[in-house]
């Protein structure tokens, strides 16, 4: 099995993750100073769901093959491994369905939402919006420490981590923080504030627009 086939699209997710953490920070981005702090927000999230949702079909389609057999894009040997993981008969899948396909159901509705938001943020229900994507979010809190526990003590040959679960994980923990932080900006009154310019960066837009 080449690294490529293994990593590439795991490094691809992780990377994407980290540009929507970016996106959704305080740090200042010559390339978005045009938009307010919460729209920026909104679209880090988005941009998170979506690798989130792009991690999520990509463990069903490592379920489905292991299911047959193999998957020649993740190891079935070692402690960091999938096939332990997503292919074992008993907690690879959720009451029948494959955590994956919970995963891409979860992804899809919670980027439905934040794009909905982003898209109409002046709109009365937008605000609200907020707190529906909140609350889907929180089922994902007890179901990451359960299959955690799953990978290190209940799978056959535990411990294994599957790096592609854990992808998983993180792009639900940080749409549980990023919602929670846009919540607590919204209650705090700065919805859709523009984000004021310094002196310095108002002449140095200035002098780049007479470029």
């Amino acid at each position: 099995m080449s690294a490529m086939m293994e990593y590439g699209p795991l490094t691809a997710f992780l990377v994407v993750m980290a540009i929507g953490g970016l996106v959704a920070s305080n740090q200042k981005i010559s390339q978005l100073q045009e938009m307010s702090q919460m729209r920026r927000r909104l679209l880090g999230l988005f941009i998170i769901e979506m690798s989130g949702l792009a991690a999520s079909a990509w463990t069903w389609m490592i379920h489905n093959q292991m299911v047959t057999g193999g998957s020649e894009f993740c190891a079935a040997e070692g402690v960091v491994q999938c096939g332990s993981v997503i292919g074992d008969p008993i907690y690879s899948e959720f009451f029948g369905i494959p955590w994956g396909v919970v995963g891409i159901g979860a992804f899809s509705v919670l980027g439905w939402i934040t794009l909905s938001i982003y898209l109409d943020m002046k709109a009365d229900w937008s605000k609200s919006y907020v707190d529906y994507a909140w609350w889907l979010s929180l089922p994902s809190a007890p179901g990451i420490v359960w299959l955690v526990l799953v990978e290190l003590f209940l799978v056959e040959g535990a411990p294994h981590i599957c790096p592609y679960c854990t992808s998983v994980h993180i792009a639900l923990i940080a749409c549980m923080y990023i919602l929670f932080t846009i919540r607590s900006e919204r209650d705090a009154g700065t919805w859709d504030a523009v984000q004021k310019l310094s002196k310095a960066e108002l002449l140095a837009k200035h002098k780049a627009s007479k470029k």
